[in-house]
């Protein structure tokens, strides 16, 4: 049979679907243009982000921007410490060997270094202790102490008094002891007895100042007494009382009078504190050798001061004790020295 002339169905449906195609098409680019459009736009406005690696934002680093200094302590060893040596040493803090090695007089020395710049004396070369120190501004150590003006001191920025009439605070304890037969140089002084203890801002403060001496020729150190609790106190005060009964003849009153004379009652003693030192020589009285002429002449421009002379005993109630230092601090202790005041004088000439 013959086809009829009309159009074939299949193909219709063909051309028709090709069409609808064409249309999806150009619809898609319109969409696809208008999205790159608008991402070109939206990108002009928006700062680009930062890429991420995994959840975890990339950080950028400035190439400009300085690195930090590397904290040196005690135990480091190297170029580091050598450059660190010579540098205390140009300023008169240092007088061992540049061996690179960090060890306790490195560490006394940054220590004062810290003490002599208004930095905290920990013995640690941090960030601020090291601009400091290679900067144009670093304070030499000299012979003669900082200038001593007239300081501007909060009361709590002030050196603690402890006197007859001024009593340990109640529950007062030192912040850092150590035990200074295993933390000092036994090849510079001499600790008496095994439990003797310190603060370790005055220990160090100590050590470098006997290292100085040492360095100066000045040798043969011994610390006789360092800190007491108050039932150390009660001890010595009872023990020396019961010498006056027994070797003088004295009644009790009087022999706890003569006793105040040279012994403070518990709560009343500086070596509460941890701060205060008695210095002397192995087998000789302190009193005239070279190494009293030294510490009385010294002991300031290290932070120390001698708490008990002969022409302040009426101020302080103590006969002259030229081995008992006390440690306060640079600047005060320069103060002191050049006014010439004992600590009650000083904390009075200051309002406090």
């Amino acid at each position: 049979m013959k086809q009829s002339n009309g159009t074939n169905p299949k193909k219709l449906i063909g051309l028709v679907a090709t069409a609808i195609l064409a249309v999806a098409a150009l619809i898609m680019g319109i969409r696809v243009a208008g999205l790159v459009q608008l991402t070109r736009e939206e990108a002009g406005r928006t700062p680009t982000p930062s890429p991420r690696i995994g959840n975890i934002m990339a950080v950028t680093i400035d190439p400009n921007a300085p690195t930090p200094a590397p904290v040196i302590r005690h135990g480091a060893q190297g170029e580091a410490v050598k450059e660190l040596q010579a540098r205390l040493q140009s300023l008169g803090y240092y007088s061992g060997e540049i061996d690179g090695q960090f060890g306790p007089g490195t560490r006394d020395a940054v220590t004062l270094f810290q003490q002599w710049n208004g930095l905290e004396a920990d013995g640690v070369v941090g960030s601020e202790t090291s601009a400091r120190l290679y900067s144009a501004d670093a304070r030499p150590m000299t012979a003669t102490a900082p200038p001593s003006a007239a300081p501007a001191w909060s009361s709590a920025d002030m050196p603690l008094l402890v006197n007859r009439t001024n009593y340990l605070p109640e529950g007062y304890q030192p912040s850092e002891l150590v035990n200074m037969a295993d933390y000092c140089d036994s090849q510079v002084v001499r600790i008496k007895t095994a439990d003797i203890r310190g603060e370790r801002v005055a220990v160090d403060a100590l050590m470098t100042m006997l290292r100085a001496a040492q360095a100066q020729g000045i040798e043969v150190w011994q610390v006789s007494e360092g800190y007491r609790t108050l039932e150390d106190q009660q001890k010595l005060f009872d023990d020396q009382v019961a010498v006056y009964i027994r070797d003088n003849g004295l009644s009790r009153t009087d022999a706890e009078s003569a006793t105040r004379k040279t012994v403070a009652d518990p709560g009343t003693s500086e070596h509460h504190l941890g701060l205060a030192f008695d210095i002397t020589v192995p087998g000789v009285s302190f009193k005239g050798t070279e190494q009293a002429a030294w510490l009385a002449a010294n002991c300031w421009d290290y932070g120390f001061i001698l708490r008990y002379t002969e022409e302040k005993e009426s101020v302080t109630g103590f006969l002259a004790e030229p081995w008992h230092i006390r440690y306060v601090g640079v600047e005060h202790a320069a103060v002191m020295r050049d006014e010439n005041l004992c600590l009650e004088e000083y904390l009075q000439r200051c309002g406090v």
